[in-house]
């Protein structure tokens, strides 16, 4: 395994030797063990991978295109496709194996502890609901464990994250003012909007970057741009706090501008939530710009050693 950047900025080797990780992966190996699987094609999509992170780190886990990436990141998270398995190995959370969990366990641990984000996530937002509505049934279903640090406090209900570009607040008119009202008495109806609840979603758009995030909950997903469409999903899963968030190819397709302005965001991210951050990308040069460590997997899908 190739670890670029040894240690984190505040850590002795006497810390680090100290403290258990966070997650563990172990000899990590899958393979395609569906129909057909024979021949070539039940040769491990990657083999021997083996990796631990710690709390409160950036980690990039780097290498080419088909490498096996995604797949670790779908393992860890208990989302492989179904005729894609771990053959061997095993995957640690805060000390205790999470592989031979059943669904419900898998369900529990995705709700309270790991949020992964992948290119496909985009796919999830329902068209024809308003981002109110589905950010609301976000926080019934799985509640809301932990609050940005400056949530409440004065002063900062209407900052923006400096990292981001201002963007322009416009001036309502009078059928998007309606909307922005209809919006809200529609979940209010429905038992879900409440000025807990519409305050803290509003804190979590400001800090994933939105300057008007009333503009935002009562916009459709159709009407954004798909960047905006990520930070709307990165917003969903940060509300029930999770402990470890692995984004997947965060970057991908972006010009460098807007690349560098997605990983400020995730380094600020860490530190508003206590974020652990796993991510996964071929761009190893960006990555290593804001992670604590590099890891470096081969096309064969093994780890560097």
């Amino acid at each position: 395994m190739e670890d670029q950047t040894a240690l984190g900025g505040k850590d002795t080797i006497e810390q680090v030797a100290e403290r258990k990780p966070l997650l563990h992966v172990e000899h990590l190996e899958i393979c395609r063990t569906g129909v057909g699987a024979s021949g070539s094609g039940s040769k491990p999509l990657l083999r021997d991978v083996s990796f631990s992170i710690y709390s409160g780190e950036i980690v990039a886990l780097t290498g080419p295109s088909g490498c096996g990436k995604s797949l670790t990141a779908q393992a860890i998270a208990g989302m492989l496709e179904p005729d894609i398995n771990v053959t061997q190995g095993r995957i640690y959370y805060n000390g205790e194996d999470i592989l031979p969990f059943q669904e419900r366990r898998w369900q529990r641990l995705r709700r309270e502890d790991i949020a992964l984000l992948i290119q496909q996530s985009l796919s999830g937002l329902n068209p024809i609901r308003t981002v109110r509505a589905q950010l609301m049934d976000t926080l019934r279903l799985h509640g809301r464990r932990r609050m940005p640090h400056d949530q409440m406090e004065p002063g900062h209900a209407d900052a923006v994250p400096s990292h981001t570009a201002p963007q322009q607040v416009h001036p309502l008119g009078v059928l998007p003012r309606m909307r922005q009202m209809l919006s809200r008495a529609t979940e209010i109806a429905r038992g879900g909007a409440t000025p807990v609840r519409e305050a803290y979603l509003r804190s979590l758009l400001r800090k994933v970057g939105f300057a008007d995030p009333e503009h935002i909950l009562s916009s459709y997903p159709f009407e954004l741009s798909g960047g905006m469409c990520q930070r709307v999903l990165l917003a969903a899963m940060l509300s029930s706090g999770p402990s470890l968030f692995i984004a997947d190819e965060p970057t991908t397709a972006l010009d460098v501008i807007n690349r560098d302005k997605v990983l400020a965001l995730l380094q600020q991210l860490r530190e508003d939530f206590d974020l652990t951050i796993l991510l996964i990308s071929h761009d190893r040069q960006g990555m290593s710009r804001i992670a604590d460590r590099v890891l470096e997997m081969s096309p064969e899908g093994r780890m560097h050693q």
